[in-house]
Parts: structure tokens; C-alpha cells; sequence
């Protein structure tokens, strides 16, 4: 909540900040100024006005149909007389919708699409939050000096909710460029800080189309890599229904069978019988172990039964609870242990290559990004999960992985990107453009390609 009032602070300030700006700039520039206070004031008011120039605010909001559900239907009593007691349950029809607002300041390359306000109604469109521009993406834009992105929008998407963010101010040089942001994208389940310093060259031999950049890189980021077989070995290397009871605050009670108890109080188990064909059968050990957690396929008399904190009754087996509940209770319990953990650090080296070419008839623009070696500054950073991962390739087990220290490791993280488009006619056209990341083994990507013909007549 914080964050959406610093962010919307910030916003509103951008709206309405600039033109105060550029009069008190002006009223300062015809005052004269004593010492040194002058003319530090008025830089600071031309460097705000330069800083904000061009840079354009925005929020809207969409809303799409649903996408439609049938009803539901349980049987909730009556299966002993067949006379069924149906319970319906509608389909739960929620609009997908996105809200989104920030502010940009983001160069323009040849190929894109003109946005904003000058633009709307003139052959170019609105900025809405939803545009993917390519420069978002690419390492250097098309322009040197400040440039920035505060992006955020919350939405449904076919009864996904999500929050994608994305912040970022670069700064472009004549060979060195730097770069901070954080950026969220909640259906991919991916979220990472970073801090990006490199040098550049761009070869004039080259035709001043190919861009190179070495540097470094620190991401900040959840714990990823590590599953729960690692994160907690308890749950499965002891008694599992105490760690039950602890982790998920809820009750295992024993019941018995009267009728599987002699009169001295011992127990004795029966077999299953069927009635297939007219007569009564012992299950087949091949059709499985039976409803009881002794997976014989026998009514031993006893098992237990879970009741949640509420004292409520939602199992009435061990084997119930283990297959049904058990699942997701713990993947709920690892996930809280993960975000205990808190935020993971590494500093990797970065290797860029860009290429940027634009005609008349066919343009191309592609970017990537080899990060090869990296330093983890935490205990759960991803070079313990790389060493995880070789860990269970080499058919380790799980608790017996140990944790290194802060240490330099090799993975293969990158990103790339391409814009290509050609007019083989003036009627005709081809087009292709897609990203994609992959960051600790966790991709994220978008493609499109398609074909463009305009009927000329007949």
C-alpha cells in the first residue's frame, strides 16, 4: 500500500510539477542572485525542467467479459437410500480487468509506434499501460542522457490476479551506461531488483550499427532454485504427522472399531470383500491399497482422523489427509519459508551485444545479454541452488546437501530480444519480434510474427 502512495505521489507530482518549475526557473533567471545560491538554484530548476521534458504521466483502466463457467454440482447426501442430495454451485463469473498508471520518459526508436497525447487521433495512439515497447527491453535506447519507467498495473487475467511492475531510471553516456530498477511479473511468478554498470563501444568500421557492452550486474531476488525436500528436510525424515501438527497448527485424533478388538483389547485386521458377479470377493491387491493407510487393502480397525484449528472435522484417514490435504498445506508452508528468507544477492558479469539498422523497406533491431558468472553473497542465493541442482544430477539426496559459503559459480542467465520487419512490395509485409528472459531457470517470453497484404483492387 505504501508503495502504490509513494508511487501515485510521484505521479501527481510529475503532472502538475513541471510547469511550476518552469516559472520559478524563469522568475529566478530575471532575479539577481547574491553569492552562490543563484545560480546553484536556478541549475537545479533547469536540470529539473531537462530532467521532466518530454516525459509523459498516464492511468486508465480496462475490463473484458469473463471467460464462462458451467455450474458445479456435488452429491452431499443420500447415497445410501439413492435418493441423491445435489448442491449446485454457479460458475463464479469475474470479469478480467487491468489497472494501470505511471510515467515515462523513454526514447522512441524509428520503428515504434508514436504514443501520447500529441500523437492520439493523429495516427499514433495513447499510452495505457498495456504497450511493450522495445527500448522497455533493450539495454541502450536510441537516445543519450536521462531516461526513466515507473510501470504498474494489478489485474485478472482468466481468474489469475496479478501485479506486474516495472521501475527503472538509466542514464546513457558516451561509452558508459548505468542502470537501476526493479521489475515484478506476477503470472510468470518473477520479481528482481538490479543494478546495471557497463562500458560501451560501437565501432565506426561497423557502420556504427553494432553495439557492444561489458560490465557488471546485481540482482536482488526471492529464493529460487531450492524445493522443499532441501528447504525443510523434517517433514519427510520423521515423524511427518507431528510435523503436521506443529507446521500447520491442526489435530490427529485415533478412533477404533469396537468390532476389530477382542475382549482382551486386541486388534485384528479383516479383509475387503467386493460383490462382483453375484458373489462376494476379496480385493485384488492389483486394483491398490485400499481406502487405510496400511495399504494391504485391509480394515485394520483404527487410523486417525484431522481436525483443523477450529476443531473442525476434514479427514477421517491418515492416507485422506496425506493425499488431499497434506500437498497443499505444505507447498503454503514453503512458500512462508521462502519469503522468511528474505531477499538473495548476486553480482554477475555481463556480456551485451546490440545491433540496430533501419531503412525505408526493412529494419532490424536485436539485443542480448550473457550473464556467465556470478557471485552468491547469501546462503540461498542461486549458486547454492546451481550446486543444489548438480547435487540431485549426480543422485545425491536431498538432506544430504551442504550449503557453501559466499562464492563466485557458473550458470548460464540471459535475455534477448528482435524487432525485424521488411516491405518485400508496397503492398506486402512481413514481420517478426519477441523477448525472452531466462533467469535462474525461470522463463519469461513473448513472440509474434504475422504478415501484412493490402488489396490494391481488382
Amino acid at each position: 500500500m505504501l508503495k502504490k502512495i509513494m508511487i501515485g505521489l510521484l505521479l501527481v507530482s510529475s503532472l502538475f510539477g513541471v510547469d511550476l518549475i518552469k516559472k520559478e526557473a524563469k522568475q529566478s533567471a530575471e532575479k539577481k542572485y547574491k553569492f552562490f545560491s543563484g545560480p546553484k538554484s536556478l541549475f537545479s530548476f533547469r536540470f529539473a525542467d531537462k530532467f521532466f521534458k518530454y516525459s509523459t504521466a498516464y492511468a486508465s483502466f480496462s475490463l473484458n467479459a469473463p471467460r464462462y463457467k458451467d455450474d458445479r454440482f456435488a452429491i452431499v447426501g443420500g447415497l445410501s437410500t439413492g435418493d441423491l442430495v445435489v448442491e449446485r454451485t454457479e460458475g463464479e463469473l469475474k470479469p478480467d480487468f487491468q489497472t494501470s498508471f505511471g510515467i515515462r520518459k523513454v526514447g522512441r526508436f524509428q520503428y515504434e509506434p508514436k504514443r501520447g497525447v500529441k500523437s492520439a487521433g493523429k495516427g499514433g495512439t495513447w499510452y495505457d499501460g498495456s504497450e511493450h515497447n522495445a527500448n522497455e527491453s533493450a539495454t541502450f535506447g536510441p537516445v543519450k542522457g536521462w531516461e526513466y519507467l515507473i510501470k504498474w498495473s494489478e489485474g485478472r487475467q482468466w481468474g489469475n490476479e496479478y501485479v506486474n511492475q516495472e521501475y527503472w531510471l538509466r542514464y546513457i553516456g558516451d561509452w558508459m551506461m548505468v542502470k537501476v530498477g526493479m521489475t515484478e511479473l506476477g503470472l510468470e511468478d518473477i520479481a528482481y531488483g538490479q543494478a546495471d554498470l557497463r562500458v560501451h563501444l560501437t565501432p565506426e568500421a561497423l557502420g556504427d550499427k553494432l553495439h557492444f557492452s561489458l560490465g557488471v550486474k546485481h540482482r536482488q531476488h526471492p529464493v529460487y532454485g531450492f524445493d522443499a525436500m532441501v528447504l525443510d528436510t523434517t517433514w519427510y525424515r520423521g515423524a511427518w504427522w507431528a510435523f503436521a501438527e506443529t507446521a500447520f497448527g491442526i489435530d490427529d485424533n485415533e478412533w477404533r472399531d469396537p468390532a476389530h478388538f477382542d475382549e482382551d483389547g486386541n486388534w485384528f485386521g479383516t479383509d475387503l470383500l467386493e460383490y462382483r458377479n453375484g458373489e462376494w470377493v476379496t480385493l485384488d491387491p492389483d486394483d491398490g491399497g485400499g481406502p487405510f493407510w496400511n495399504d494391504d487393502g485391509q480394515a485394520r480397525g483404527y487410523d486417525w482422523l484431522w481436525r483443523d484449528a477450529d476443531g473442525k472435522l476434514f479427514a477421517y484417514t491418515d492416507r485422506e489427509y496425506f493425499l488431499y490435504h497434506f500437498p497443499s498445506m505444505l507447498e503454503e508452508y514453503i512458500g512462508e519459508k521462502k519469503k522468511a528468507l528474505g531477499n538473495q544477492n548476486e553480482t554477475s558479469l555481463v556480456i551485451g551485444v546490440d545491433y540496430y539498422h533501419y531503412g525505408d523497406n526493412w529494419w532490424l533491431h536485436g539485443w542480448g545479454n550473457w550473464l556467465p558468472v556470478h557471485y552468491g553473497h547469501d546462503l540461498h542465493a542461486y549458486h547454492n541452488a546451481a550446486h543444489y541442482g548438480d547435487h540431485l544430477d549426480q543422485k545425491g539426496k536431498p538432506h544430504e546437501f551442504k550449503f557453501k559459503d559466499a562464492m563466485w559459480h557458473d550458470w548460464n542467465d540471459y535475455d534477448m530480444g528482435a524487432i525485424f520487419g521488411v516491405k518485400i512490395q508496397d503492398n506486402l509485409g512481413v514481420f517478426a519480434e519477441g523477448r525472452y528472459l531466462f533467469y535462474w531457470e525461470r522463463p519469461a517470453y513473448d513472440i509474434k510474427l504475422g504478415v501484412n497484404y493490402q488489396f490494391m483492387g481488382f
